[in-house]
Order: C-alpha cells, then sequence, then structure tokens
C-alpha cells in the first residue's frame, strides 16, 4: 500500500477541507528544492494523490486532513528528512512572509498578541482541530491543540505545528521561537501542550537591529503585494467588459486575502434580475440553494465561523459575499475589513455593468471611474494618491480644477497635498492655501464632527471658504469627505469658473463622486500604512532622527549632485563625550532621554534643508547640503556651544562635550562610505584630543 492511501474513505478525515494548500504549497516547495520536477512528481505518486501540482500551490484551494498526511508522509520518504512536517512548518514564513495572514498577525503589533489569537490564526490553516491559548505573556506562550471529533491526531500534524508555531517571531525580524511538546496527543494524551518561549529586551546589536530592519522590510513587503493585489482587481475592472468574469476575479482573489474553506458572492444586478453566484469551495449542485438563503437570511443570527459583507454602493445593494470556516474557526476584525473592500470592488463592477445597461451615454464616465482606479493602483504613499486622484478626478466629473487635501494629525489641519491642472495657456494656476485649519463652526469644522456627511456644495456667498475660491476665479465648488467611519482622512474640492450649473449634485453626480471618494479613501488608508511602515524603516525609533540606511541614500544623493552640477557641502560625524559613564551611572532610561535631548540640540543648530540622523549608540552624523566653509564652520559652533550647555534630565543636571569630525563633499571622497569613514576618522582625533586635555587638567588639579 502507499503512503496515501487509506481504508476508510468515507471517515470525516478523508472527506472534506480541512487544511489551506499555502500548508501544501510550502511542502512542494521544500520538495522542489530537494529534488526538482521529478521529486515533486514522486511525491505525488508516493501520496498517492491525483491533485495537480497547480491545485496543491493555489493557497486559496483545501485539502482533506489524510490528503495532508499523506503528503507529509510522503515528503519524508522522498527528502529522507527524519522531522520533514515541522520542517514544513518551520519553512511557513519563508514562503508565506508577504502574505495577508502574515500581514494581519504583524499588525497585532506584539507576539503576546499574536500567539493569543492562536485559535483565530490555526483556523486559516487547518479546521481539524481546536487551539487555544491558554497562557500568554512577555516572553512565553502556552498553546493546547485539541483534535475535533471523528479526526485522528497524527505525528505529522503535531510535528508541523510545532514548526510552525516557532515562526511568528520572524514576523517581526526576530529569530525563531523555542518550542516545547511534552505532552503530545498522537501518543495518547488527551490534547497537545507547547510551551512557546522567544528572548525578551536588552541591548539590541547589530545583528538584530538588522533582523529587525528586515521585518520592517518584510512588512513593506507584505503590504505591497496587499497593495498589489487590491490594485489587480481595480485593473481587472477595466480589462474585461464581462461582469461575470470581474466578480469571478473578486471572488477569487477575496478567497486570497480571507483564508478560509468556503466563499460565496451572491449578487442580483437588478432587484428582479438573474442571481449571480461566485464561489470556491461548495457544491456546484448546492450554490444556487446556498446563495438564496445567504440573501434572505439575518446576517445577526449567523455563527462567528462565518462573515458576511454587503455588496452595496451608493446606487442599491446588490447581495453579500460570504467567507465561512469550520466548527470552532474565527476571524480577524481586519479580515471583515480586507472583505468590505473586495465586496466594494464587486459593487463598484456592478454600478459600471450596471450603468452601461442604462444607458450607453454613460459608458464614458463609468469608464473614467475605473480609469480612476488604474491610476489609484499605482500609487503608494498618500503623497502619491493624491496626485494620482487630482489628475484623474476631471475624466470622471466635468470640472476646471481639483484640489486634494489631507487630514495632518500632528500639525491639526488639512494640508494640500495636490492641485490639478498646475497650469493653464494663460499660465500658472492660482493655488489656494497651503494648509486649513478648522475654525469654529466653519466647514472644516462641520467635516471634522460628521466625517461620512454627503458632498457639500460651495458658492461665493458661502462665507469664507466660498470667498476663497471666488478669489481663485470658481464659480462654484464641490467638497467631497474622503473618510473611514468617524475619522476624516481629507477632502476633495471640485471646481468650476463658470456655469456652476455643471455641479449640481444630482444623484448621478453624488453616485460618481462617492465612487471617487471610495475608491481614494481605499487607497489613502493603504498609503498610510505605506507611509508608516517606510518612516519605521528608515528612522531611528527612539529620537525620531534619520537611521543609517536613510542618512546613507542621502548622502549618495548629494554627492550625485555635486559630481553634476556646482553643489558642495560636508558631512560632521558627532559623538557624544563622557556618555557611557553618565549612562552606566543613572541607568539606559536617563540614557535614552539624554539621547533624545542631544538630537534635539542637534536639529536645533542645522537648517531645514540638513540631515540629521543617528548613526548608532551615542553616535549622529550631520549632512550639511549646499553649504560653504563659512557655513560648515557656524554649524560646527553652534553645535559646540549648544553642547556647553548642561542638560535637564527629571532631577538630574548633566553635562556632555562633543566630538566633531568633518569630511568635504566631493573634495574628501565621492562615495557614503568614504565621506564617513573620513569624518570618523576625524572624530576621533578630537575625541584624543579632548581625552588629553581632560587628563591633563585632572593632573594639573592633583598637583595643586
Amino acid at each position: 500500500m502507499s503512503v496515501g492511501a487509506h481504508p476508510d474513505t468515507h471517515s470525516p478525515s478523508s472527506q472534506g477541507k480541512h487544511f489551506s494548500c499555502s500548508m501544501s504549497a510550502v511542502l512542494i516547495a521544500r520538495v522542489r528544492a530537494y529534488g526538482g520536477a521529478a521529486a515533486v512528481a514522486e511525491l505525488l505518486r508516493t501520496a498517492d494523490s491525483d491533485r495537480s501540482v497547480q491545485y496543491l500551490t493555489d493557497i486559496a484551494n483545501w485539502i482533506s486532513f489524510d490528503e495532508a498526511v499523506a503528503l507529509w508522509r510522503a515528503g519524508a520518504q522522498v527528502t529522507h528528512h527524519p522531522e520533514f512536517a515541522r520542517a514544513v512548518g518551520e519553512d511557513a514564513v519563508r514562503y508565506l512572509n508577504a502574505s495577508p495572514v502574515a500581514t494581519v498577525l504583524r499588525q497585532l503589533g506584539t507576539l503576546e498578541a499574536v500567539y493569543g489569537q492562536v485559535a483565530t490564526t490555526a483556523s486559516k490553516y487547518s479546521t481539524a482541530i481546536i487551539m487555544e491559548a491558554v497562557d500568554c505573556g512577555p516572553g512565553f506562550a502556552e498553546i493546547h491543540a485539541t483534535p475535533l471529533p471523528g479526526f485522528r491526531r497524527d505525528a505529522n500534524h503535531c510535528a508541523w505545528t510545532w514548526g510552525m508555531l516557532t515562526q511568528p517571531p520572524i514576523l517581526f525580524g526576530l529569530p525563531s521561537a523555542v518550542v516545547h511538546h511534552d505532552h503530545c496527543a498522537a501518543y495518547g494524551a488527551p490534547r497537545c501542550e507547547y510551551r512557546v518561549t522567544w528572548p525578551l529586551g536588552g541591548e539590541r546589536g547589530d545583528t538584530e537591529s538588522g533582523l529587525q530592519i528586515a521585518g520592517l522590510n518584510g512588512q513593506l513587503d507584505a503590504m505591497k503585494v496587499r497593495l498589489n493585489s487590491m490594485f489587480q482587481t481595480a485593473s481587472d475592472l477595466i480589462s474585461s467588459g464581462d461582469v461575470d468574469e470581474v466578480l469571478a476575479r473578486i471572488a477569487e482573489r477575496a478567497a486570497i486575502e480571507v483564508r478560509a474553506p468556503q466563499h460565496l458572492l451572491a449578487v442580483r444586478m437588478t432587484p428582479d434580475g438573474p442571481l449571480h453566484c461566485h464561489h470556491r469551495g461548495f457544491d456546484d449542485a448546492e450554490v444556487a440553494g446556498r446563495a438564496e438563503r445567504l440573501l434572505s437570511e439575518t446576517v445577526e443570527h449567523l455563527p462567528d465561523s462565518s462573515l458576511v459583507v454587503p455588496v452595496r454602493s451608493n446606487r442599491r445593494d446588490y447581495g453579500r459575499l460570504l467567507a465561512t470556516c469550520g466548527e470552532g474557526g474565527r476571524f480577524f476584525e481586519l479580515e471583515r475589513e480586507l472583505l468590505e473592500v473586495y465586496a466594494r470592488y464587486a459593487a463598484s463592477a456592478l454600478d459600471s455593468a450596471a450603468a452601461l445597461v442604462e444607458a450607453e451615454r454613460r459608458y464614458d464616465q463609468s469608464s473614467a471611474l475605473l480609469e480612476l482606479a488604474r491610476a489609484l493602483a499605482k500609487a503608494g504613499t498618500s503623497a502619491e494618491v493624491a496626485r494620482r486622484l487630482a489628475e484623474a478626478v476631471p475624466a470622471v466629473v466635468d470640472c476646471d480644477r481639483v484640489a486634494v487635501y489631507l487630514w495632518d494629525d500632528e500639525r491639526h489641519e488639512l494640508v494640500r497635498c495636490a492641485h490639478y491642472p498646475l497650469q493653464t495657456s494663460a499660465g500658472p494656476v492660482v493655488s489656494d492655501r497651503s494648509s486649513w485649519v478648522p475654525e469654529p463652526g466653519g466647514t472644516l469644522e462641520r467635516f471634522l464632527r460628521d466625517p461620512n456627511r454627503a458632498p457639500q456644495f460651495i458658492g461665493p456667498d458661502d462665507g469664507a471658504i466660498g470667498q476663497m475660491f471666488a478669489a481663485l476665479g470658481m464659480a462654484g465648488t464641490i467638497l467631497v469627505p474622503l473618510a473611514v467611519p468617524g475619522q476624516l482622512l481629507g477632502l476633495l474640492s471640485v471646481s468650476v469658473r463658470e456655469r456652476p450649473e455643471r455641479l449640481c449634485l444630482s444623484a448621478d453626480l453624488t453616485d460618481r463622486l462617492s465612487g471617487v471618494a471610495a475608491q481614494a479613501t481605499s487607497a489613502l488608508q493603504n498609503g498610510r500604512l505605506v507611509d508608516l511602515i517606510t518612516h519605521q524603516a528608515t528612522h531611528d525609533q527612539l529620537t525620531g532622527l534619520a537611521n543609517r540606511v536613510r542618512f546613507t541614500t542621502e548622502v549618495r544623493e548629494a554627492v550625485t549632485r555635486a559630481h553634476v552640477g556646482t553643489e558642495s557641502g560636508a558631512l560632521l560625524y558627532v559623538d557624544l563625550d563622557q556618555f557611557k559613564p553618565v549612562n552606566d551611572e543613572f541607568g539606559h532610561e536617563t540614557g535614552d532621554a539624554l539621547l533624545v535631548a542631544a538630537a534635539g540640540r542637534l536639529q536645533s543648530c542645522t537648517r531645514s534643508a540638513d540631515v540629521v540622523a543617528r548613526l548608532g549608540g551615542d553616535e549622529f552624523a550631520v549632512l550639511l547640503v549646499a553649504a560653504g566653509p563659512e557655513e560648515i564652520e557656524k554649524v560646527s559652533e553652534r553645535i559646540t556651544a549648544a553642547f556647553a550647555e548642561p542638560f535637564s534630565v527629571g532631577d538630574l543636571c548633566l553635562r556632555l562635550g562633543v566630538s566633531i569630525g568633518r569630511s568635504l563633499y566631493p573634495v574628501d571622497a565621492g562615495d557614503p562610505d568614504g565621506l564617513l569613514r573620513r569624518a570618523d576618522k576625524a572624530m576621533f582625533d578630537v575625541k584624543r584630543l579632548h581625552h588629553a586635555e581632560r587628563l591633563a587638567l585632572r593632573q594639573s588639579q592633583a598637583a595643586a
């Protein structure tokens, strides 16, 4: 009998969808790395599997428990690996680092939270077991795994779970966790018990800092994968005129983003129109009946193992999108938001199709809405989203000017990030104010109080805001909020120079503007995440200064400009004197506060165009952009004078010296590493001089 043969083909473990093919995809990748395509073919023969490699590597598919066990056993036999199933679990992050589940886990923020949500996470990979976090704390988690009735606990399943449990720290750029598995259901225990531990805190060396940067880069890559998936869906809305083909693709991508064995998209384009069904995991014969029940069921009565979101737009309610997992399965709140995004895509596709059916004259405007989705699909940061939005809106709405304002939480004001057009035949476009502070009772304050209010028409007689747009020559403006529930992300202003009736808020125009806002809001939410992750990857977490990665990039760009033009400048290497004794005597908390204060003083001594960075420990660097000898000397003197003043940290009054080395570009070196080495050497020469001076002073005082 082959490894994959099972005597009871009607047992619960041989029928159904118990393991996500994300497991088999990782397993096949390991076998392929061992012996290529021939080893994969041998794997399927040994496991007695009639599945194709394409099916087993599509992470939206699922297989039965017995199929999974057969693949683990066959993989061990083919690769001669004694711990094959465990190794497959340990491979998970390497192959699925950019998966939706990995992104959700990162966003939980801490390893305690990740392991605490193990019950929800486990249902994304297997429906044959109930996982429970019985205790979690700093550096440890106690996890219990209990097989569901009808499923035997297989040692390979235990080993795979073991391997998977070692991986969450990798998502945060840390080494794998250590797992102790002292009680195993495969050997008679009532359940499997795992104790997971990972190292805590302490001083981080270069290696761990590198791991953290790798973790942030992995998070950024994962976010890009998610954005690309959403944006590719938006592109699908344009690339095909067949609404069923578009809906099928949306349903498939939703199945990848929200991991569950079964998905169903059930919609009607018109209230009395035919039912459109697209699914994964249901039998074709039962889909129609299940879809009718889905549309008629009360959502509140559905179990936690089912997630249902409406497919609706401002035009109408089309139906529902369902994801359902097995007994005990759960969903993350973020997965609901993701499913809602795909439901909105489905509603957008149906809106477009309905518009084409209603009237041919609507075709151009509907296509323009989809072109907006394509434009936003190419954007990454919030600023890029704003620019592409401003450029794309005139194709959707008949207007003469568009501006996009984004809300700045720190400044507590709206900041204009983009406007279009930039120039007309008469010359550059006159721009309105660059920022907009809320005034009591004003238009902006009303939008802040009620971010989800309807678009508002503003005429020349509508107070200060109306006068502002009138001064720009605008006869009328519509302000469209870009908001999520309870939070204003920004405002879109759409203006005309003449015939203000062009902006009459009809149902048609309101619908188009709402479509624009929905696309823009989704893109802005993702843009904010990209902004945050990018900032974390390029800035020092303690001081907020640029880190070594960003500083090196800035230096390289400055040197490049110097080579092609006449620009020159300097790099200052700044080291704090006597910092270590203070840190050792008063502790790291005081030392950290002192580093933050030192960073502030450095910034206060430089110009807005200069770049101040923390390279590590008590070492800082300053890039003086386009600075001549006189300016370089002035900045150095300001820094020396600033550090001559004592620092107040709590009740302490502390003094630090500073040693500054400098190198000039492009004279001293033509690359960042060369400039840093030159400045570093100069700094150590100064530091030795300071040390000698202090030693001489102490000897003089002792002699006296």
